[in-house]
């Protein structure tokens, strides 16, 4: 599963809602800023959660071990 797509399904928010479907389009849209008020924290809950999918795999990939960078070794909370 992408990271889009594991993300968007990770958010709590449903698949259908219109910040998911842009965000997991095969040629993603942008303009969130355009969608109505009621929609801007689902569209941040998708965004923030597929950001955090990607990030966790990057550094799983490209850190493991190696990274010196004091913000990815915080303790758990």
């Amino acid at each position: 599963m992408s990271p889009v797509r594991h993300g968007s399904a990770r958010s709590g928010v449903k698949a259908t809602a219109n910040p998911s479907v842009m965000v997991c389009m095969d040629s993603p849209r942008y303009g969130f800023a355009a969608l109505p008020a009621d929609e801007h924290v689902k569209a941040f809950r998708v965004l923030v959660s597929v950001f955090s999918v990607a990030d966790t795999r990057r550094r799983q990939r490209y850190c493991k071990g190696t990274c010196g960078h004091a913000w990815h070794h915080l303790p758990p909370r």
